[in-house]
């Protein structure tokens, strides 16, 4: 794209702030839970689900299959496919009709590095957003 055109997009910069932090937030919570088969973005659904499962696992209110299928917006099928492919890699435990993340998982040396890297990447973002959002919009 031509940088004029880069300038009729409102909130260009900020924007590519935000897209540049979603993804590197997602390849390290990739690389510090994925198994290390699976190339980042091959499975990104999966990944989304376990988080859905950990939203709720965190929160102290579990979710089942379809809450998960409504949160996400996606078919209960399709969920219960990629359930059962994350419960057979280890990544999740089911309990009744409730799923979890598996502690073990989330307090490991990996789990923790990609919690505080998520967490400069979130502030590193927010600095330059303030930045920007200071500058007038072109």
């Amino acid at each position: 794209m031509a940088r004029e055109e880069l300038e009729k997009i409102k909130y260009a910069s900020q924007r590519r702030v935000i897209c540049r932090m979603v993804i590197d937030i997602l390849r390290t919570i990739h690389s510090g839970y994925a198994p290390k088969s699976e190339p980042f973005g091959s499975r990104l659904e999966g990944l989304l689900i376990c988080l859905c499962i950990a939203i709720g696992d965190l929160d102290g209110r579990p979710f089942s299959c379809s809450k998960i299928a409504h949160y996400m917006q996606m078919p209960r099928t399709t969920v219960l496919r990629k359930l059962e492919r994350l419960r057979k890699l280890g990544a999740i435990q089911r309990r009744g009709h409730h799923y979890y993340i598996r502690r073990e998982t989330l307090n490991s040396p990996l789990g923790l590095r990609s919690y505080q890297t998520n967490r400069r990447l979130l502030s590193k973002a927010m600095s330059e957003l303030s930045v920007l959002d200071t500058l007038p919009d072109s």
